[in-house]
């Protein structure tokens, strides 16, 4: 009966390490490679929740120790393998990226469920985002570079602006979305009377900008319009036509009394 072969035989040299990031936290499941001189690959396995990893090199020699993870730019390093154990740390460092919270310009309150797109230099969407409950908003792993970000919600005005990205740390840009101009009101009717309105919004050329019809209690909304002056028709019976200048983030009270 032949002996038991040695584990150095059975498995090759050990190579056990960890994978962390720039602040020295874990990087979970990153991807470990190990390849000999030729680029052949000669182990492989991935990183548990603690970024700690093992593997073995079949024999010796000089390797290179390849560790990737998403959002994260890989990073390779020289392994000198002997009849020794061999034990290396691995750290990864971010790929840039944006993130920020949007914010009423008038009120400062986060805004949740805005929708934030980003577009590259060449007008392509690289990303995009619902802000969350706290108008909060990330978007890894954008490449370096410059975009346009742009950030629309209800309710209020759309905006856009030029931001850059590093290539290792996620950017922050806050954005600020002013309230748009809001005519709101109410059709009053003749007692008794519920036939249904149409309330349409001219510009001072006359042309049709918006049209809404009032609730069951005659309420009626435009929101998010441009400053200037319009005319507000209300029609059902006899027209009922004013003029209402607005100006930005302002909301103004406009009632329409039909007879």
């Amino acid at each position: 009966m032949t002996g038991a072969i040695p584990r150095r035989e059975r498995h090759g040299t050990e190579i056990t390490g960890r994978v962390r990031d720039e602040t020295g936290g874990p990087v979970p499941a990153s991807a470990v490679t190990l390849v000999d001189a030729d680029g052949r690959q000669a182990g492989r396995t991935a990183a548990g929740e603690d970024g700690a990893f093992a593997l073995h090199a079949p024999a010796r020699g000089t390797y290179v120790l390849i560790a990737s993870a998403p959002g994260h730019q890989p990073e390779a390093a020289t392994v000198n393998v002997t009849d020794t154990p061999v034990r290396i740390e691995v750290a990864l460092r971010g790929t840039g990226g944006l993130h920020g919270v949007i914010r009423s310009s008038e009120t400062g309150v986060p805004i949740m469920g805005a929708a934030v797109t980003v577009t590259d230099p060449r007008g392509e969407v690289a990303g995009s985002r619902l802000s969350g409950p706290g108008g909060d908003y990330a978007l890894p792993g954008l490449p370096a570079g410059t975009y346009t970000l742009a950030v629309n919600a209800p309710g209020y005005r759309p905006t856009a602006l030029a931001v850059t990205t590093g290539a290792t740390v996620s950017s922050r840009q806050d954005v600020e979305l002013a309230d748009g101009a809001v005519i709101h009101g109410t059709v009053r009717l003749p007692e008794g009377s519920r036939p249904a309105v149409t309330v349409t919004l001219l510009d001072t050329g006359g042309n049709v900008v918006r049209t809404a019809a009032a609730g069951e209690d005659g309420r009626y909304a435009f929101h998010d319009l441009d400053p200037g002056t319009y005319t507000v028709v209300a029609a059902s019976w006899s027209p009922s036509r004013r003029q209402v200048r607005v100006t930005d983030g302002v909301r103004n009270r406009h009632d329409v009394r039909l007879s």
